[in-house]
């Protein structure tokens, strides 16, 4: 079996590595995998890269002053399904699997394309393809009725103009109306449901959870793995981890305003991720972002739980992670995160996105660490019974064969 998984990035990313460990996952079980990215990141891998890049810009200046930005996206957009199309014939796939490409500004439309070589799987990382533009929605509906110039965050990440959301959310309903063939495979309980009240209801959508390698992640003596962070404190640490701390949807405000009431209990905070900050009532140890999955190791090893605090989110890899190491997490319970954290197995959940309710499950939790509540074991044992790469690739193995027979 040959698959061809598309994606904006490699392997920089969460979106990217959740694609990439599944790419590793179907390698083992001796599927040929070929990945199509915007941006290949240089490096050796199991699987073949074909990098796919198409300059954006018109012509001449002349061209650039007389055509607008969305006619000029659209000419854009044409040349690189002209190009992925271009690519597909000499690859000859048998399945396509399409990941993140809102990170590479590809068009939804490159399904199109894709369904004229072999079929498709859709694996669903965020909302985006059955939104206007936004990756989460919060708690607005308008996905269901359809997203406007009214929408309240045109400037987040993938940012849109407000009078091209309309069209963008317009151009998605008939695509997807227009092939209900396309499967999708969503990581999450929580992203299946929301898909499926939108542009997904007549497809079929499966949940695969995502898979990581257990011998890579695995847990580490707490002690030791303290000792290597150079960490000499003899009270709770916390790890909290993201791609980027300013992100708003991450939530570190939130935290912030909950670890305030803990100055003098000799609480350390533990960062991975780009920025660096302070936060009155701990001490912050910044590690910065780590790439090397030996020292995420070490960092999750040597934390009492992690703190998840994100306002929106689907499965997240540092959840799966942490949890292979034995460490358990603490988050608010929304998106897919109940899927993972488990009150009393792999964490604790936090009933309201708030300051207070995280500071209040963060005693709740700080409380078992030091009355030596440990969920160590639990957490691993969860992990190796639902999250292991092997489980992962066999399933997605399975549902790409059943869709071949048919």
């Amino acid at each position: 079996m040959h698959v061809v998984m598309l994606s904006d990035l490699e392997t920089a990313g969460g979106a990217a590595v959740a694609a990439s460990r599944l790419a590793d996952g179907l390698v083992e079980s001796g599927v040929d995998v070929t990945r199509v990215v915007s941006k290949r990141d240089g490096q050796v891998h199991r699987w073949k890269t074909q990098e796919l890049h198409v300059e954006h810009g018109l012509p001449s200046r002349f061209a650039r002053r007389i055509v607008s930005d969305a006619l000029g996206d659209e000419l854009h957009q044409q040349a690189i399904r002209r190009e992925l199309a271009r690519e597909l014939r000499v690859l000859q796939p048998d399945i396509i699997n399409i990941h993140n490409i809102h990170g590479a500004d590809w068009s939804p439309e490159i399904l199109q394309t894709c369904l004229e070589v072999a079929p498709v799987v859709w694996t669903l990382h965020d909302m985006w393809s059955f939104t206007g533009r936004c990756a989460y929605n919060y708690s607005c509906p308008k996905f269901l009725t359809g997203c406007d110039a009214d929408c309240p965050t045109p400037r987040e990440y993938p940012a849109l103009a407000p009078d091209r959301i309309q069209p963008a959310w317009e151009k998605r309903r008939k695509l997807f109306a227009a092939h209900p063939e396309v499967c999708a495979v969503a990581p999450s309980q929580w992203l299946a449901r929301t898909a499926q009240s939108g542009f997904w209801s007549e497809h079929r959508v499966e949940v695969i959870p995502y898979g990581l390698n257990l011998e890579t992640f695995a847990p580490l003596d707490r002690a030791q793995s303290r000792r290597e962070l150079g960490l000499t404190t003899s009270g709770p640490v916390l790890l909290v981890s993201a791609m980027d701390f300013t992100d708003r949807r991450k939530g570190l405000d939130l935290l912030a305003a909950a670890i305030e009431s803990f100055a003098g209990e000799r609480l350390t905070l533990l960062t991975m991720g780009k920025g660096t900050f302070s936060i009155p009532g701990a001490e912050v140890v910044h590690l910065g972002l780590i790439t090397d999955e030996r020292r995420q190791r070490c960092a999750y090893s040597a934390a009492d739980l992690l703190v998840h605090p994100a306002r929106a989110d689907n499965l997240p890899n540092v959840l799966l992670e942490a949890m292979a190491c034995g460490t358990p997490t603490l988050t608010f319970s929304v998106g897919g995160m109940p899927d993972a954290v488990r009150p009393g197995v792999t964490g604790w959940l936090a009933d309201e996105v708030s300051a207070p309710a995280l500071e209040t499950t963060l005693r709740t939790a700080l409380a078992s660490v030091a009355g030596n509540v440990n969920l160590r074991e639990s957490c691993r044992a969860v992990a190796e019974a639902e999250y292991s790469l092997p489980i992962q690739a066999q399933r997605y193995r399975a549902l790409f064969s059943e869709l071949l027979a048919a």
